[in-house]
């Protein structure tokens, strides 16, 4: 398995600090949530000197990959344009980025769940179409009114397998009463890309090993269920900053996680 860190826990960070700290703490890549404090990642990368291509080989030069890009797209928007995920998906091809990750959402007030499914996976299939079409893969995150791996498998399939698949947040479907056992058996397989954080029963995030989040059994399960992708530590600094600044949260989460695949035998790269 990689390790690797979203840009959410550094949201106003340029080029040069997140490759240092990528570097420095020893992660294997990065993935893009924030950009020197904007969501807008076409927009803003599209400003960067040289373009995304440029981007894309500061990254390459420095040995550091671009392992997803986290867009802002939510699938239950009664909204049914999908511009801006195609947006993200032809800045992955430029960035050289495997993933797009998107939102289920929330199930919008007056709706049922069943036609609230319906549009999210018209949404999802036409963007992972789109995505397999340009040899990406379009990725649904455990979160939301699609938090569980029950919730994340039953869009899936009614969106179909064609550039789709999961991104599996181990803290949410913990958080509802899923057991480990239970989401890796339902997305285990269909699982492309992993965040990990930590948090107390109240919600409260805490740093990697200090929760109740069972990480090493959750870690464990995606090991035996054949993944060997990506393991994200999403630091949500963007969202709470009383929490730890990256300097302190990244290279305490890359030695937990060092730490823990050593105990479990689970090589790195």
């Amino acid at each position: 398995m990689k390790l690797g860190f979203s840009t959410l826990g550094c949201p106003d960070w340029g080029i040069d600090e997140i490759i240092d700290a990528a570097r420095s703490s020893g992660y294997d890549g990065v993935e893009l949530r924030h950009y020197q404090g904007s969501l807008d990642l076409p927009k803003v990368l599209g400003g960067f000197p040289g373009g995304p291509s440029e981007f894309r080989r500061r990254f390459a030069r420095a040995g550091v990959e671009i392992c997803c890009l986290d867009s802002s797209v939510v699938l239950s928007d009664p909204d049914p344009s999908v511009a801006e995920g195609e947006r993200m998906i032809e800045l992955a091809m430029a960035l050289g980025a495997p993933y797009v990750r998107v939102f289920g959402g929330d199930v919008p007030s007056g709706e049922t769940r069943q036609e609230c499914r319906t549009r999210a996976a018209d949404k999802l299939a036409r963007l992972g179409r789109r995505a397999a079409q340009r040899g990406k893969r379009l990725l649904l995150e455990t979160h939301d009114a699609f938090s569980s791996g029950d919730q994340v498998a039953e869009l899936l399939d009614a969106a179909g397998e064609e550039g789709t698949g999961a991104l599996w947040d181990l803290n949410h479907p913990v958080r509802q009463g899923e057991s480990p056992e239970r989401t890796a058996q339902l997305i285990g397989s269909r699982t492309y890309h992993v965040h990990i954080k930590d948090s107390k029963q109240d919600g409260a995030l805490v740093p990697l090993g200090e929760g109740d989040i069972p990480l090493e059994g959750l870690v464990a399960k995606l090991h035996a269920a054949g993944y060997r992708g990506y393991i994200s530590l999403e630091w949500e600094r963007a969202w709470h900053p009383e929490l730890a600044e990256a300097q302190v949260a990244f290279p305490q989460a890359v030695k937990y996680l060092s730490d823990l695949l050593a105990k479990l035998g689970i090589p790195r790269g």
